[in-house]
This record gives structure tokens, C-alpha cells and sequence, in this order.
């Protein structure tokens, strides 16, 4: 049986993979995190930082226990990493 969130995941990743002009232009992303699992927000962030990378324009909602992702340092993912990465390429984070 799959995880949810590699369902999550790998729904994100199939959308931005299936998006007419993948390369040609740029898109405009809303990623929302509703959860507080490590895991899961890194991966997020690593999406969204990729897409950053892309020339896409990115912004996160947290909600719920999503809000709780400010808080969470580098252990033992680099989360707090990501999350500066994503702020300094631009990104932009509301909740």
C-alpha cells in the first residue's frame, strides 16, 4: 500500500512533470502544508525549491500543524535549510 505521503508527493512531482511548457515558461506554484511531519515538509521544500530553481514563482500556505514547520530545526533532515534556501531564491511563505 502506498503512504500518503508518497502519494503527496508523487502527485506534486506528476503536475509539475505534466504541466503544458515544462522549461518554456514559468508557472506560478501554491504548495500547501497542512501537516508537521519532517519528512513530508522536506520534500515539499525540495519540490518547491526545484521549481524555484525552474524560474517558477513558488508560494507555501501552512495551515493547521503545517504552521509548526518555522519552528523545526536540522534534525535530522535540514529543514530549516530548505526552508532558508526557499526564502532567499524568492519564495514566499503565508499562514
Amino acid at each position: 500500500m502506498w503512504s500518503k505521503r508518497f502519494l503527496l508527493v508523487f502527485s506534486l512531482a506528476f503536475f509539475l512533470a505534466a504541466a503544458p511548457g515544462w522549461g518554456a515558461k514559468s508557472r506560478r506554484l501554491l504548495l500547501v502544508i497542512t501537516g508537521n511531519e519532517m519528512e513530508t515538509i522536506w520534500q515539499t521544500l525540495r519540490l518547491a525549491n526545484f521549481a524555484l530553481s525552474q524560474g517558477d514563482t513558488v508560494r507555501i500556505y501552512l495551515t493547521g500543524k503545517g504552521v509548526e514547520m518555522l519552528k523545526m530545526g536540522n534534525a535530522p533532515v535540514d529543514v530549516a535549510r530548505k526552508l532558508e534556501a526557499f526564502l532567499k531564491n524568492g519564495g514566499q511563505v503565508y499562514g
